[in-house]
Formats: C-alpha cells, sequence, structure tokens
C-alpha cells in the first residue's frame, strides 16, 4: 500500500496548450511544441523569480502540473509570471510555422497537496484542473485568437490578485466553471492575440494580430545591395534545403536576394529555426566571394541573438555541409507495377529527385493506367519534372522501373510532349535506363549488388563485361557460374531478350542474382555482332562508369543526318535496352508497396 506524505500547503501551476490534438497539428509539430513547451516554461519561472528547479513538475504531455514551494511569494505568479509567459510565446510563434505556435491555458490556485510514489493526491489540484477546463475560458482563447488565458480561482484571485494592484485585477473577469462535479466560479484574463491553429489555416493571407516581424525591412535591407546581384545555380536546391518541399519554387531567373525576400514571409518549420536564416548560413558556404561569406554570416549572427536563436544557429554551423557542386544530377524515378487485381492495368507511382542529396524523395501522385496509357503518363510526369527543375543549373536522368514482362519496352524512345503535336524522343534530352522491379523487392540480392556497384563505381576501366552464350538444357546454371568465377565482371550481354516468365538457364535471373548492375540486350533478338560491337566500344571509349550516359549520347547521334564515324550501324542502338542498376538509389518494400 502507498504511503502518503502529511498534507504540505502548495502554490499550484496547471498549465495546458490549446489544440494540442488539433488534427492539423502532426506528430512534427506536437513535438515542438512539447520540447519548446518546457524551454519556454523553465525561463518564464526563472525571469519571474520563482525557481523552475525548486518547483515539483509532472509533464502531462499536452501540459503540466506545476507544484510551487510555500516561500515563493504568490504575487509573484500574479503580476510577474504572466509577463515572461507572454513573453516566450511571442518569441515561439514568430518562428514557428502554424504546426507548431502555442496558446496557454493557465490556472492558479493553492491547496494542500499530500505526495507519494505513486503520485499526488490533492483535491486543490483537481479543482484547478477543473478551472482550466472551465467552457467560457476555452471559448474565449478559440475566440480571440489569444496567446495566453490566465485563470484564477476565486480564493487566488481574491487573496493575492484583487490585493495588489500590479497584477492588474480590474482585467480581470468572472467566468462560470461547470466541469463533471464542479460548478464554481473563477477569473479569466486573456493577453496578446497570436496565430492559433485555427486561424492559421483559415487566414493563410491575412498579418496574424500580434505575431513579431520576424524579419523587420530594416534587418533585411541590410542584405539587399550585397545579394541583388548575386546569382548561384544552386538556388532551387539552397532554397529547398533551407524551407522545405512545401515552400513554392523563385522564379527560374531570380537572385539570393529574390529568394530572401520570397522566404523572409516564412516562419520556421517544427525545428523552430526560420527558412530566411537557414537560407543565409547555406548561400555562405555556397558563395566563393570570402567578404561576402563572412558579411553573410555577421547578418546571421545579429539575427540569431535578436531571436535568441544563438544555440540553434550555432548547432546548424556544427552540423555543416559542404558546397553544392554545379554539376550535381537530379533523378526521377517511375516505377511501373501490375495492379494485382486487374492484369489489363498497371499503378504507376513516381519519385522526384528535386534536392542531389535526398534520396528517397517524397512520393508523387499514384495512378492506375492501362499498358497503352503508360507512355503518356511518363510524359506528363517528365513535363512536371522539368517545370519542378526550371531553376537547375545540373543535369538530370530518367529511370523507369519495371517488371519483367515489361522490361523490352523501348521506353529510351517514348515520345514526350506529345499534347505539342511536335513530340520528341527521351532520349535526346535524357539519360534513360530501365531498371528491375523484382531485384528492388529482393532484398536477399542486394549484398552482391551493392558489393559489384563498388567495384565498378572504384575502378571502372577494369570492370568486364561477359557476352552469353545460350545456354545447355543439360547446364542451366553455366552462366551463373561463370560470372561468380569473374569478380571483376560488372555488366552482361543477352543472347536474347528475357521472356516474360523466367525459365530454366534464365540470364537475367543469373545476372541480377550475381550483382551484376548492368544488364544489356538487343530488343528483337538479331544483329547480335552489331550489338557486342556496340558495348565493346562503350567500354573501350571511358569504361563502364558512364554507360548510361555514353549511351544516350549514341542514342541522340543516331537522330543525326550525319552523324559521327563509328565501327557499327550507329541506328542499331536504338534497339539496344540498357538496365542499369544503382543500389544507391533504392525504395523499400513499403515505399513500393504505398
Amino acid at each position: 500500500m502507498p504511503q502518503y506524505s502529511e498534507a504540505q500547503f502548495r502554490n499550484i501551476v496547471l498549465v495546458d496548450v490549446a489544440s494540442f490534438s488539433d488534427s492539423r497539428r502532426k506528430s512534427l509539430g506536437q513535438l515542438a511544441v512539447h520540447r519548446s513547451l518546457e524551454e519556454l516554461l523553465e525561463q518564464a519561472f526563472d525571469e519571474a523569480g520563482v525557481g523552475w528547479s525548486s518547483c515539483e513538475v509532472e509533464d502531462r504531455g499536452d501540459g503540466k502540473i506545476i507544484l510551487v514551494p510555500p516561500e515563493i511569494p504568490r504575487i509573484r505568479l500574479a503580476d510577474q509570471l504572466w509577463n515572461r509567459l507572454l513573453a516566450g510565446l511571442r518569441r515561439h510563434n514568430a518562428v514557428h510555422s502554424a504546426a507548431a505556435v502555442m496558446q496557454l491555458r493557465v490556472a492558479l490556485h493553492a491547496g494542500d497537496v499530500r505526495l507519494s510514489p505513486n503520485g499526488k493526491v490533492s483535491p486543490a489540484i483537481n479543482f484547478a484542473a477543473r478551472i482550466l477546463d472551465a467552457q467560457d475560458a476555452k471559448k474565449s482563447l478559440a475566440s480571440t485568437r489569444s496567446a495566453l488565458a490566465l485563470i484564477a480561482s476565486e480564493d487566488f484571485f481574491r487573496n493575492v490578485i484583487e490585493q495588489d494592484h500590479a497584477a492588474e485585477p480590474d482585467l480581470f473577469r468572472q467566468i462560470s466553471v461547470v466541469v463533471k462535479e464542479t460548478s464554481a466560479v473563477a477569473w479569466l484574463r486573456l493577453f496578446d492575440a497570436a496565430r492559433s491553429v485555427d486561424a492559421v489555416s483559415s487566414t493563410e493571407s491575412s498579418t496574424p494580430q500580434g505575431v513579431l516581424d520576424l524579419l523587420p525591412a530594416s534587418e533585411l535591407n541590410q542584405l539587399r545591395d550585397s545579394l541583388h546581384e548575386v546569382v548561384v545555380p544552386q538556388l532551387p536546391t539552397l532554397l529547398r534545403r533551407a524551407a522545405g518541399p512545401g515552400v513554392p519554387p523563385a522564379p527560374p531567373d531570380a537572385s539570393a536576394w529574390d529568394v530572401l525576400a520570397h522566404l523572409a514571409d516564412f516562419n520556421a518549420g517544427a525545428d523552430g529555426f526560420p527558412p530566411a536564416l537557414s537560407f543565409v548560413e547555406l548561400l555562405a558556404r555556397q558563395v566563393g566571394d570570402s567578404a561576402l561569406r563572412v558579411r553573410l554570416r555577421e547578418w546571421n549572427d545579429a539575427q540569431a541573438r535578436r531571436l535568441q536563436l544563438s544555440s540553434e544557429l550555432a548547432k546548424l554551423r556544427e552540423a555543416g555541409s559542404e558546397p553544392i557542386s554545379a554539376g550535381t544530377r537530379l533523378h526521377l524515378m517511375i516505377v511501373v507495377q501490375h495492379d494485382g487485381i486487374d492484369p489489363d492495368h498497371f499503378v504507376i507511382s513516381h519519385w522526384r529527385q528535386d534536392d542531389p542529396e535526398e534520396w528517397p524523395p517524397a512520393r508523387g501522385e499514384i495512378r492506375t493506367v492501362r499498358v497503352d496509357e503508360i507512355e503518356r503518363r511518363v510524359d506528363e510526369l517528365v513535363i512536371d519534372a522539368e517545370r519542378a527543375w526550371r531553376g537547375h543549373a545540373g543535369t538530370v536522368a530518367l529511370e523507369v522501373v519495371l517488371p519483367r514482362a515489361l522490361l523490352n519496352l523501348p521506353v529510351h524512345l517514348w515520345r514526350k510532349e506529345q499534347e505539342s503535336g511536335v513530340p520528341r524522343p527521351l532520349c535526346l534530352d535524357y539519360p534513360v535506363v530501365v531498371r528491375s522491379l523484382e531485384r528492388m523487392r529482393s532484398d536477399h540480392w542486394h549484398r552482391v549488388w551493392n558489393r559489384r556497384w563498388q567495384m565498378l563505381r572504384d575502378d571502372p576501366w577494369t570492370a568486364e563485361v561477359h557476352f552469353a552464350r545460350p545456354a545447355s538444357p543439360d547446364n542451366p546454371h553455366a552462366v551463373a557460374a561463370v560470372l561468380e568465377r569473374e569478380q571483376r565482371c560488372a555488366a552482361i550481354v543477352l543472347t536474347a531478350a528475357p521472356r516474360p516468365e523466367p525459365r530454366s538457364g534464365d540470364q537475367l535471373i543469373s545476372a541480377l542474382q550475381s550483382g551484376l548492375p548492368a544488364v544489356l540486350w538487343h530488343r528483337r533478338d538479331a544483329d547480335s555482332a552489331s550489338l557486342r560491337a556496340i558495348v565493346e566500344w562503350l567500354a573501350d571509349e571511358g569504361g563502364l562508369g558512364d554507360l548510361a550516359i555514353r549511351t544516350q549520347t549514341l542514342r541522340r547521334d543516331a537522330h543525326l543526318d550525319s552523324p559521327s564515324p563509328t565501327p557499327f550501324d550507329v541506328n542499331a542502338v536504338q534497339e539496344m535496352v540498357v538496365l542499369w542498376d544503382d543500389p544507391g538509389r533504392l525504395l523499400t518494400l513499403d515505399e513500393l508497396a504505398g
């Protein structure tokens, strides 16, 4: 049986975050609120002369029960604490997005408390919880979009607040409290106006009352002259890293100043750091002008001090990252899977990379189409990607992940911009490769795949190509045995296009199980001599490391009136399928399943 202490008198402060469980406040927003609430209360109590470390605090997830020692003058809870709480709320709400904005209800009461190892027993705490839940207080807080509601019990108001003009008792109003078995009165005061979750979602375009001007014009204009002419090709990626995918992209011809002004209108996300300051920090790493770099960091230091975010800025700098190379490549990965219910339909998913260091990115819209509609859907996704990439100065590539039954489709010859009336093949604009859906799903094949890929990346010049021979019915594992013996082998040329269903001695299965990153074949099972000449020429020209890029060059040149001379018919490359599988860009089974 638990042992309880003798009754001990305590001043009681109960704190609750309004709308903490609102459906629009996702888990990251709740985490940001929970983390900030502890810091905000600790700072406010200490600044008000109510030592946080001297209090007994019980965390209730969306609030706190705080027992204040009796030796702390109660008037400090009424005339100083609210002021420091409000200052902390203003700072927090000024630099956080709607998902992490806070409104607080704070109840003040006092009474006896009995303590035990299992918790507290106190009618006074129960009563404080009832006035905290008073409907009049909740409705008033929501309707006025106030930042702080202070609710004092009748006893606390009469004995503390009303006795000291510094607590401004005339600004309180009496409210009724009818909660469960409790029917009483309390006293309510609302402080300041702030953005509530409801207000933000319904009035996005209006300027919320009482929110601090995060970056006043006087602060921003200090950088106008320095950044107006600064253009770096990585601006779209810097913007995305600073603000996340939810912020609309800046115009394609935007300067660094344009991007900063664009971000100045956005409050911080759940991490609490304003995207404009993140952008300036990232830009400082990117620019080559050392004087400008120093200027940007000095400006960021000043803003962080003003917003009390110096420790967060220090963490960002410590995390650091290398400048983004101008030659970065972005990928659009399109995955085609059987519908699973209707055999005539396929499910198309896509992952568009907008940051070269981010993989996997968020999945885009899923669409179910017939097989004859796949090409048009790919065209739509490519056009959408080009719109999103319009400010990207590096290169881009297209990867189409296909089930075995569709691997022989001429994806590189599919048409782009079909609605224009003058479509063009994808291979004119992109390195286009197919990838194996079966291998991506078969994680028990990934160890050897990673090993072969690493060997290829480390030394592409010595990586070898195996030219398969037809398998003997008496020896179906001949290809697999050869590949296991040839550990420098990174690519295989099949004797024929893979059939829709695997069979004994299947060369494609042997290649995937042995981890070969590259598999090539002729779509029409013809002209094997020409195919061998193409692959040998590609390998001799630059090793296997850039096979996909050099294949695109050949495919593009095949459309010239006078292509460059080669030891083979360049048009034959249009019948060659390149399966090029990079294990660094994978999707998990959950991501593939949706």
